[in-house]
């Protein structure tokens, strides 16, 4: 059912008890990651990548992150990608989401998704969240990696 327009592609991380759900239209590459991150926002200046580690945003160092999703170039805001550009030292920064383990690709139905209620997501601490969906038991969050590069930005140092 891929390019249907009722329906949206995504990758899913395994995240502990739910899926994390990246949508497949912003993703450039997965990657296999060998690096330890100690914080949650780490730079190779040498070569403009911005690595940015979920497990260290919701404060779970301890948990395994084997991958890495790195974006296409997306539609930050300007004072964003000034941030970004200043972070990495480079004109067009690439970010590398260090991800739990990719497990599959899926699509969900657009009708699948639901909304966040306001105070746990667009104004909330999860407002990076475009919804949720649930498969019986198993929960999948969807991502927008605009809002969560953004969070990054914004949380260098804590968690959320």
């Amino acid at each position: 059912m891929s390019g249907d327009p009722g329906y949206m592609r995504n990758f899913l991380c395994t995240f502990e008890r739910i899926f994390l759900g990246i949508p497949s239209e912003c993703v450039a590459e997965i990657l296999q990651v060998s690096q330890d991150m100690h914080a949650m926002i780490e730079t190779n200046p040498n070569k403009g990548v911005v690595f940015c580690s979920i497990p260290r945003l919701f404060g779970r160092a301890d948990l395994p992150a084997p991958h890495g999703i790195r974006l296409k170039p997306l539609a930050y805001p300007k004072t964003r990608m000034r941030a970004l550009q200043e972070y990495a030292g480079f004109e067009v920064p690439r970010i590398v989401l260090v991800t739990p383990a990719v497990e599959t690709e899926v699509d969900i139905p657009h009708e699948a998704i639901q909304e966040l209620p306001g105070f746990i997501g667009r104004q909330g601490r999860l407002s990076f969240l475009r919804g949720v969906s649930f498969t019986g038991a198993k929960m999948t969050a969807f991502i927008d990696p605009v809002l969560l590069v953004s969070r990054f930005l914004d949380q260098r140092g804590g968690g959320v």
